[in-house]
């Protein structure tokens, strides 16, 4: 009896220890190390090996990290790891888990990233392992669309184009060696070559004109020459997009959520620019979850582009910010993203300077922005981000974080009703002044 009672205590005290006990972790070819934070059985992996091994574009930037694979999005709020056992179980075993940040690395939870991306997860007492399946060819498409050369790749999952040299790995798609003469535009031909990453894209004629890259559920596209001119005839055209909605409630805390704060102030917004004779579109008008795509379509047609967000994570400074896109280089996902590096070489001019504003004029956006939260005695910070949907926008285009959720002070200016309306005149005022070139 006594010794089946100090077997019992036994098994307590190693229990911990054997579920927080580390894993090889195999994600795609590359050996990783999986970890238990707490010992609640949940696995987490180091977050930019984890991305690279599987070719996931990958970002980081105040608290928060973004995974991309194709037109798949898949984001965190990255939390210190707290000292409360209590807590730390709270964040790993929550239906979204959190990422973790331990002495500035990022850790993500296995499982879920893998699951979450259409990843193959699959584990045993001695080991993990995380693989994307190959991507097989489904269908290749050329036309001929209002003056550019389009080239659709199908596929049977989602998957990333990176630009190397003189052409684009499809990552891990599974094509044979083609070509293929089309009676382009632009383009005389496309091939396809096997590699050791995928397979090899190469667009013959496309040298020296831009390309733009979209990503759609299953389908890559390849937008080859100068895009076509706007329409002058047409008033400006402003996008307000209120982040999250539906099943996606963003930041919270307790009955308040951030998507209902964003589409409130959107929605006020949107109705005093329209007032002021402006074309005004909401990515959403009511409780719907909107794919990152969808919105993306959005942002690509506007002249001035402004998302709306709260801050949720608990590492996130309080008080407003201000974000501007910031390329991440040849792997950003469309040709937008460097429209405005082509502004200053011969030949582009003429056509871009009707199709993407200049990266100053931007910042003038910013700066008259500010001076209209001056006005309310607030002073934003300045930020950049490579959100997909900045990189989409054209026109000036910026991210509105309005404050964070868990600082008592912001949380109070945001849920009441009068500074929820003075945050819409904030930007209606700022888009009319940039818009009447007010400086």
């Amino acid at each position: 009896m006594v010794l089946r009672r100090w077997w019992w205590l036994f098994l307590l005290v190693l229990a911990p220890v054997m579920a927080q006990s580390e894993k090889p972790l195999m994600v795609g070819g590359t050996q990783l190390t999986a970890e238990y934070p707490g010992g609640f059985g949940v696995s987490y992996a180091p977050a930019r090996p984890f991305a690279k091994a599987l070719g996931l574009m990958y970002w980081e930037s105040d608290g928060e990290v973004l995974l991309g694979l194709g037109s798949r999005r898949l984001r965190f709020h990255a939390t210190p790891i707290p000292r409360s056992r209590s807590a730390l179980k709270k964040l790993v075993t929550a239906k979204t888990p959190s990422a973790l940040v331990r002495g500035g690395e990022v850790l993500l939870p296995v499982r879920y990233t893998a699951r979450a991306l259409g990843a193959v997860y699959s584990g045993s007492a001695t080991s993990l392992r995380v693989v994307l399946p190959d991507a097989e060819l489904r269908g290749f498409e050329h036309r001929v669309a209002r003056g550019r050369d389009v080239v659709v790749v199908r596929a049977s999952r989602d998957l990333n184009a990176v630009r190397d040299g003189s052409g684009w790995w499809l990552l891990g798609l599974r094509a044979e060696e083609s070509l293929r003469e089309v009676p382009g535009r632009y383009l005389n031909g496309v091939r396809f070559a096997p590699g050791e990453y995928g397979a090899r894209l190469y667009l013959d004629g496309s040298e020296g004109w831009p390309v733009e890259v979209a990503y759609f559920p299953g389908e890559v596209r390849f937008y080859v020459g100068p895009p076509p001119p706007r329409r002058t005839a047409d008033p400006p055209l402003v996008v307000l997009d209120p982040g999250h909605g539906g099943a996606d409630a963003g930041a919270r805390y307790g009955n308040i959520f951030e998507k209902d704060l964003t589409l409130k102030v959107a929605r006020e917004a949107a109705t005093r620019l329209r007032r002021m004779g402006y074309r005004v579109e909401l990515t959403r008008d009511r409780d719907e979850q909107v794919s990152p795509y969808a919105r993306a379509q959005w942002a690509a047609r506007a002249d001035v582009f402004v998302s709306l967000h709260v801050a949720g994570s608990e590492v996130a400074p309080p008080g407003p910010t201000l974000y501007t896109y910031a390329s991440v280089g040849d792997d950003a996902p469309v040709f937008v993203a460097r429209a405005r590096t082509l502004l200053a070489r011969p030949g582009y001019p003429a056509v871009l300077a009707r199709y993407a504003r200049p990266a100053d004029s931007v910042l003038a956006f910013a700066d008259l922005f500010e001076l209209e939260l001056g006005r309310l005695g607030l002073t934003p910070r300045r930020g950049e981000t490579p959100l997909y949907l900045l990189a989409h926008a054209p026109g000036a285009a910026l991210l509105f974080e309005m404050g964070a959720l868990h600082d008592p002070a912001d949380r109070a200016r945001l849920a009441d009703a009068a500074q929820q309306s003075a945050y819409a005149q904030v930007i209606a005022r700022a888009v009319d002044a940039y818009l009447r070139g007010v400086r």
